[in-house]
């Protein structure tokens, strides 16, 4: 009856791990070719380009070398704040990485990415889907065993088979066994504290304790055939995994399994956030590569030997992309 839903954290496994080399390999990350380059050869200009970012502006170079960019004094650029010559605006790749950290496929958006944003948040949904649901699983199996534990485990009979058996009455006193022809004392190492108008507080480690230690089995109706013990010499022979404590370990099993599906899933959602903000920022250092190549005058300085003269001199090198 289980087996279906695990499914579904194998598909939301297998899809965020899919999705790592796409992302590494296959971007839609908006290309700075869309407006340039400009070829000065060619005798374009900007205005040819992009009407909408840069008109009536003209890139040229004078016969002295040197480039010029002249803009008409009636129709000056409309550039965007923080945008070059060519329209371009860089991305932050900080500003990518926390959209995303906050809200996978946010920071996709942010640098034009148009379909990552909708992987990114399918998964995300699909993660908190289904960690919701191995959680609500877990919480209606647990609520059904200890309803079962309340009708088939009884203290008075868990402390009449201490009584009768180890000769105490109540779990936190030491008992005495024969071991090697030697008496021993010893104390259990888990209890059941009832207060004093013999009720107690059910908590996690008390249902816990019903299940997993020989000890309490005393307690459950079906020990013994449900028949009390009354002698040490009852239990031998006896079968210390009864139906009802059998089949309330299965329950707390199917229980705890699927709150280990809801943390596994909890962990692959959070692994989705980091990977989508890592993405997001390289996808927007790779955008700010690609509009860098235009629109850019880079300098270098350099120390040349003379042809003439022999002696080491300065060279300035200028180069601009556009």
């Amino acid at each position: 009856m289980q087996r279906p839903k695990m499914y579904r954290l194998v598909l939301c496994a297998f899809a965020i791990i899919a999705l790592i080399p796409a992302t590494l390999w296959a971007s839609d990350t908006p290309q700075a070719e869309r407006l340039g380059p400009v070829n000065p050869k060619a005798g374009l200009t900007l205005d040819d380009l992009s009407d909408g970012y840069t008109r009536g502006t003209m890139l040229a170079a004078n016969d002295a070398g040197w480039l010029l960019a002249q803009a008409g004094e009636e129709d000056p650029m409309d550039l965007e704040d923080g945008a070059d010559v060519l329209g371009y605006k860089s991305k932050s790749p900080r500003r990518a990485f926390m959209q995303s950290l906050l809200i996978p496929g946010w920071g996709q958006w942010y640098t034009g990415n148009r379909w990552k944003p909708f992987v990114f948040l399918g998964l995300e949904t699909l993660g908190w889907v289904s960690w919701s649901g191995y959680r609500s699983n877990g919480n209606d199996i647990q609520d059904k065993y200890e309803i079962y534990a309340d009708e088939h485990w009884d203290y008075d009979s868990y402390q009449s088979g201490l009584e009768n058996v180890f000769d105490i009455s109540i779990d936190t006193m030491p008992y005495i066994i024969i071991e090697d022809a030697v008496q021993k004392e010893r104390v259990f190492s888990h209890h059941i504290y009832p207060d004093a108008d013999g009720n107690f507080t059910k908590d996690e480690t008390y249902y816990e304790n019903l299940g997993k230690y020989d000890q309490f089995v005393y307690g459950w109706d079906d020990f013994n055939g449900g028949v009390p013990v009354e002698d040490p010499a009852d239990t031998v022979g006896v079968e210390w995994l009864p139906p009802h404590r059998a089949d309330y370990l299965k329950q707390r099993d199917d229980s705890n399994r699927e709150f280990s599906k809801a943390s596994t899933v909890l962990i692959l959602t959070m692994a989705n956030h980091l990977l989508s903000a890592f993405e997001a920022a390289w996808s927007a250092q790779r955008y700010n590569r690609a509009i860098d190549q235009f629109g850019s005058v880079d300098t270098h300085l350099r120390l040349t030997k003379s042809e003439t003269t022999g002696k080491l001199m300065a060279n300035l090198a200028v180069r601009y992309n556009f």
